[in-house]
């Protein structure tokens, strides 16, 4: 059995699910999910089985408690420096420098994959991802393609929004598929605090001019559908002069799953470096897709984000 911890927001939990049901495809046993997390935590819910076809149990208590175990160097740690402790299911490239070289060397002498629970080693793939056990515990983000391309078509395939959360646009989605639709994602809410900021840094202006052009060398008479957080910031602050825009505010969607299924449905997509976003490029089903992402994801240097988006993706300097 794999049980998967399931955190965060929609993205993250998309990735999370993702590459757990690849791994339960791989070695053919069941897949089931800690949502624990969520439990007494407000400013994000488990949101998978609401918005789409996800059919994999809870696991039980009894089950997530089974795979919990004192790793080795952090019981040691953390009675020597109380003060300081590192938590038991910590990512190890998210700790300090000290810590992280400790943990580093001791999965040189045993592996992430080898051990039941198999806590994400660091930010970019794992080459030793399907050696896992039969058994496995995962922890991490997962955040890459590779994690899933082998069972892509069963992964969006369980992707799919539930029907009755987006029927009302039918028609609209119909007309965005007639024309050289453009999805533009600005997120701003939560992307303008100092802390994501100094964490992700700021996706510009530049970058947006860059991807259009890009969008306009390569498309005839493209459509641009803006899609944020902060509707009425960008109807106010970004340039689109002289250009077919609609600008998708509460008159049209009323919640972000909605959101979400009219950025998959249009023709072509410019992301920020956001999971919700990478998510809806990803599962935009149009075999001639443009999908333009930012070159960079993080100013942290832990975070090695070479392998968050497919090769066929263009990626411009943010």
């Amino acid at each position: 059995m794999i049980i998967v911890k399931i955190s965060m927001g929609l993205g993250n939990q998309m990735f999370q699910y993702a590459a757990a049901k690849a791994l339960s495809l791989e070695k053919n046993t069941m897949l089931k999910l800690d949502i624990s997390t969520y439990s007494g935590y407000k400013l994000r819910k488990y949101e998978l089985a609401d918005c789409f076809n996800i059919q994999a149990p809870v696991a039980t208590q009894e089950e997530i408690a089974v795979c919990n175990y004192c790793h080795p160097v952090k019981l040691v740690w953390n009675k020597l420096f109380p003060q300081k402790k590192m938590r038991i299911l910590s990512l190890p490239y998210e700790e300090p420098v000290l810590q992280r070289n400790l943990l580093g060397l001791y999965d040189f002498f045993l592996p992430p994959y080898k051990r039941r629970i198999y806590t994400e080693p660091h930010y970019h793939y794992d080459d030793n991802f399907y050696n896992a056990l039969d058994h496995t515990y995962l922890q991490g983000y997962w955040m890459s393609w590779r994690y899933f391309d082998k069972y892509a078509t069963e992964i969006k395939n369980e992707f799919v929004v539930n029907h009755s959360l987006v029927a009302q646009h039918d028609a609209f989605v119909s007309k965005m598929q007639d024309q050289n639709s453009v999805s533009i994602h600005i997120r701003r809410t939560d992307y303008t605090t100092p802390e994501v900021i100094a964490l992700k840094g700021r996706t510009t202006m530049e970058f947006y001019k860059q991807a259009i052009a890009h969008i306009e060398k390569n498309t005839d008479d493209p459509v641009y559908y803006m899609f944020s957080d902060d509707i009425t910031w960008v109807k106010e602050n970004f340039p689109m002069q002289h250009r077919n825009v609609c600008y998708i505010d509460k008159n049209i969607s009323t919640s972000s799953i909605e959101d979400f299924y009219l950025m998959t449905q249009c023709k072509h997509n410019i992301i920020t470096n956001s999971t919700f976003g990478w998510w809806a490029a990803y599962l935009n089903a149009n075999p001639g897709k443009i999908i333009i992402a930012p070159k960079k994801w993080y100013n942290n240097k832990v975070y090695n984000y070479k392998d968050v988006c497919p090769p066929s993706w263009v990626q411009i300097a943010a």
